[in-house]
């Protein structure tokens, strides 16, 4: 996938994304009733920088990653929002139960969008899993957003110093690492689509630096 190409699933994304957004607000399921004025208000508070659903593959995360650092060339926090960035895709690499077939072979599927608001950065990404798995996850976020900033760099070297079984992937420290990057509390959504699977949504928030 070019960058170009890239850049098309983008605004495709964006477009569904708006849609999505406005029924949330409006309840209204009936997509050719939506005008641009309801779209304008349903996504004016929140700048849609970046948006891509699909297989994350290398390719993709080398070219979303650049169109990250473009897009926050002036932020000095750009580094810590790359690196979730990198987690984020890393975890539906990993861990998406829908699969497709890319250039590096079978990988995993979600969505990540980066929004921008005035004071904030948000960076989410969501994937289908398990529904086994998904009291871990929720538990895992509830146990670090309890956490200062000097619980979280001890609880972090406790995993990387004594992982267990379930850590062997990187899952628990990768958490704790975006919690630190982030400094502030993971958001962690969980919506049931089957009796075997759930929609995980997980958003990470950044305040600007640079006011």
């Amino acid at each position: 996938m070019t960058l170009l190409s890239l850049e098309f699933c983008l605004i495709e994304d964006m477009e569904k994304y708006m849609v999505d957004r406005i029924k949330s607000i409006t309840g209204n399921v009936n997509v050719n009733s939506v005008d641009l004025y309801e779209q304008y208000e349903a996504i004016r508070d929140h700048k849609i920088l970046l948006s891509f659903k699909g297989a994350i593959s290398q390719e993709v995360v080398t070219e979303f990653g650049s169109m990250i650092r473009s897009s926050l060339s002036t932020e000095t926090n750009t580094k810590k929002i790359f690196a979730v960035f990198i987690e984020l895709a890393q975890n539906i690499v990993r861990y998406s139960v829908e699969k497709e077939l890319s250039s590096d072979g079978n990988s995993g599927v979600g969505i990540i969008i980066l929004r921008e608001k005035k004071d904030f950065f948000y960076l989410s990404s969501g994937n289908l899993v398990l529904k086994d798995k998904v009291q871990k996850i929720k538990d895992r976020c509830e146990t670090v957003n309890k956490m200062n900033k000097d619980e979280l760099k001890a609880y972090y070297q406790e995993k990387i110093r004594n992982p267990t079984d379930a850590d062997s992937k990187g899952a628990g420290v990768g958490l704790i690492d975006i919690a630190r990057k982030s400094e502030n509390p993971l958001q962690c959504d969980i919506t049931p689509v089957d009796d075997f699977n759930s929609f995980m949504a997980l958003t990470v928030t950044f305040k600007k630096e640079n006011q």
